[in-house]
């Protein structure tokens, strides 16, 4: 049972943080290494990184938590 609700806020968090780092994203500028005709290529790098990041920002909040429930 505890397998399965770790599984499911690893996907809750996963899916709620692409979203908060994709904004956070567009803060930088990308735009001096890509040229200025080529949008599509920022905003598919940025949902590259924002997905990555996501991954490992609630892979690392998940270990943390399974590591905190088996000391307990």
């Amino acid at each position: 049972m505890l397998p399965k609700i770790i599984t499911m806020w690893f996907l809750f968090i996963f899916i709620v943080l692409i979203p908060i780092t994709y904004r956070a994203l567009m803060a930088l500028n990308f735009s001096n290494i890509f040229n200025r005709s080529s949008t599509w290529q920022i905003r598919f790098l940025m949902m590259l990184i924002s997905i990555i990041l996501a991954f490992l920002a609630s892979f690392a909040f998940i270990s943390i938590i399974e590591r905190i429930v088996s000391v307990i």
